[in-house]
């Protein structure tokens, strides 16, 4: 297998996204939202069922503390609540949900039929996706621990490996982190690059949520369920630009496996790409 350099510009690879977007924006924008819903509202669900707030950790480990108590309760009065319970429930499904997306993105990227449906279809290789997602998890908090960069760079490193798994179910774990690694061999700076590219629209996605979130909480208040909800419900409109990413992203892992090539007599400013051979 040969190690394919990616040498086009982000604005290129961008451009590849847009064109697979391109009159399929409704659908994909439908499949990254039930990914974030299917995601995310059980795991919301639990938090308020059976959750704490910190301000009641606090008041639980410090009940007999008379100094402080007012602020302690005004702290825990409406505040968001964590249970472990919605933390196992996203690392038991995240694995699943990740490939059955990687699925939809790489059949739309190369024009086969999609179906929103297909989020759901990583969950034929559920053990295996959850395998996945822990390895690259426990390698990348691993080199975590050494500093901050080093986990950086193993996340690039392992950013294929969903991406080969969805292409061949057939493969073992070990096999698509180390196929990944060696796809991104001298390809993580464009990886990384490539990410930063997106940060204008993830930024202004953020502040339109911020504003409009800003504005209803001092109407509704900010630490109240109904506020809670709907703080969930305006940060689904990330949905676009996950879409966009995730597009882009299967661009990258198409060129890097060798299935897309550039057209040499192209004169145009955005080379066009066909498909390749394996």
């Amino acid at each position: 297998m040969n190690n394919i350099i990616v040498l086009e510009p982000s604005s290129n690879l961008r451009a590849l996204g847009r064109n697979a977007l391109a009159g399929k924006w409704k659908i994909a924008i439908i499949a990254v939202l039930i990914y974030q819903v299917c995601i995310s509202l059980p795991a919301l669900i639990l938090d308020q069922l059976f959750g704490r707030t910190l301000g009641e950790l606090y008041n639980n480990l410090y009940y007999n503390n008379s100094y402080g108590m007012d602020v302690v309760e005004g702290i825990s009065y409406g505040a968001q609540k964590i249970s472990a319970m919605s933390g196992v429930y996203v690392f038991l499904v995240t694995g699943a949900f990740t490939l059955g997306l990687t699925i939809f993105f790489i059949n739309l990227f190369r024009a086969k039929s999609t179906d929103a449906a297909q989020v759901f279809s990583g969950f034929e290789q559920f053990f295996k996706a959850l395998g996945l997602m822990f390895m690259i998890g426990l390698f990348t908090f691993l080199w975590t621990l050494l500093f901050i960069v080093p986990g950086i760079i193993a996340m690039l490193r392992y950013s294929q490996a969903f991406f080969i798994l969805a292409d061949d179910p057939d493969k073992g774990v070990m096999e698509c982190i180390n196929e990944s690694k060696w796809l991104m061999h001298g390809n993580k700076a464009k990886f990384f690059c490539l990410q930063l590219s997106f940060i204008g629209w993830i930024l202004l996605t953020s502040f339109g949520i911020g504003v409009v979130s800003g504005f209803l909480g001092v109407f509704i208040g900010g630490g109240s369920t109904m506020m809670i909800v709907i703080n969930w419900i305006l940060g689904l409109a990330i949905c676009w630009v996950t879409a966009y990413v995730t597009a882009t992203e299967a661009a990258f892992y198409d060129i890097l496996r060798g299935n897309l090539r550039a057209n040499a007599q192209n004169d145009a400013k955005i080379n066009t790409y066909t498909p390749g051979q394996y």
